[in-house]
């Protein structure tokens, strides 16, 4: 029986765009780093925010940690909870490679984008 990979991706596509839609193309994902646009918060801050289950919340945190999205700080409080906020200089760069990717023939000579509604 041959297993399809979880995520394919296609020749030529570059890092930080596959990346970029690790990030940006969860739903879950997206809803902690709109939370987090209110600033830093606590787990359970972020619980409260999003409305997301906390093992849910715990998951998706790791996840954008690892793609460096989201950064955590432990705090000197007794159980050291760790305060997370956005990652904006990392966030800036995803979405930038990611608009260049999918808009790059969009653009007319004077730098503005022009999209045809169908």
């Amino acid at each position: 029986m041959n297993s399809v990979p979880s995520v394919v991706r296609p020749a030529g596509q570059p890092d930080l765009v596959a990346e970029a839609a690790k990030v940006f193309g969860n739903t879950v994902r997206l809803s902690i780093i709109n939370a987090l646009r209110q600033g830093p918060a606590l787990r359970a801050e972020l619980v409260a925010r999003t409305g997301l289950p906390a093992q849910t919340l715990g998951a998706q945190l790791t996840e954008l940690e690892a793609m460096d999205a989201v950064k955590a700080e432990a705090q000197h409080s007794r159980g050291r909870p760790m305060l997370y906020y956005a990652n904006h200089a990392r966030l800036e760069r995803l979405l930038l490679a990611l608009t260049q990717y999918v808009l790059a023939d969009a653009r007319g000579t004077d730098g503005e984008t022009r999209i045809n509604p169908h």
